[in-house]
């Protein structure tokens, strides 16, 4: 990636959020916390990347624009096609402000599964309209990894998901975590046992 990025001529910081704890993998709830930390850095563009994805092309800008930008909508495994229109997941651009204004992502959705889809709907609820790059631009690589079990209680969650925005996200956002700065990013271990 830095690589990749350096290509770009963009300034830029990694952070690797990592779970450490026994409870079930909690994505949005580690993206929150990689924000916040680098909103105290004064970043005011966001990119929330899943560590299994490798971009392809360097046109795919790693910048923010005045729209939150879906920037992994053409995956290999998929061959490429996007497998729903209102996808929102995978490496998502979003200004700083925008982040906030939706009050992040939902800290409540444990195991895999959802809290995409519920970002897409705060986006929404706040006008956010997303867009992405043609399908050239947003191939991604995804590297092979065991997949994890669905969270049986998604859908039922994303019921409300709009009505829990208020008061789930930033501003309820509890952890426990280690800050360690390496020599090329900056490591974030999440411990909430």
């Amino acid at each position: 990636m830095h690589y990749f990025m350096q290509e770009q001529c963009i300034t830029y910081r990694i952070f690797i959020v990592d779970q450490l704890d026994s409870k079930p993998f909690n994505r949005a709830k580690l993206l929150n916390i990689g924000a916040v930390e680098a909103m105290k850095l004064n970043f005011s563009c966001l990119i929330l990347h899943d560590v299994d994805l490798l971009p392809i092309s360097t046109g795919n800008l790693y910048t923010c624009t005045r729209k939150p930008r879906h920037m992994s909508s053409s995956l290999d495994v998929f061959r490429y096609h996007l497998t729903y229109p209102d996808l929102f997941g995978g490496v998502v651009g979003i200004l700083t402000d925008q982040f906030k204004k939706i009050n992040g992502m939902s800290n409540l959705f444990d195991g895999w599964g959802g809290e995409d889809d519920d970002f897409h709907a705060r986006l929404i609820k706040f006008d956010l309209v997303p867009y992405r790059f043609s399908p050239i631009l947003s191939r991604y690589i995804m590297l092979k990894h065991p997949k994890a079990e669905p969270s049986k209680e998604r859908f039922n969650m994303l019921k409300d998901s709009v009505d829990r925005q208020p008061i789930d996200g930033l501003n309820s956002l509890i952890s426990n975590y280690v800050i360690e700065q390496k020599q090329l990013y900056t490591h974030i271990q999440v411990n909430d046992d």
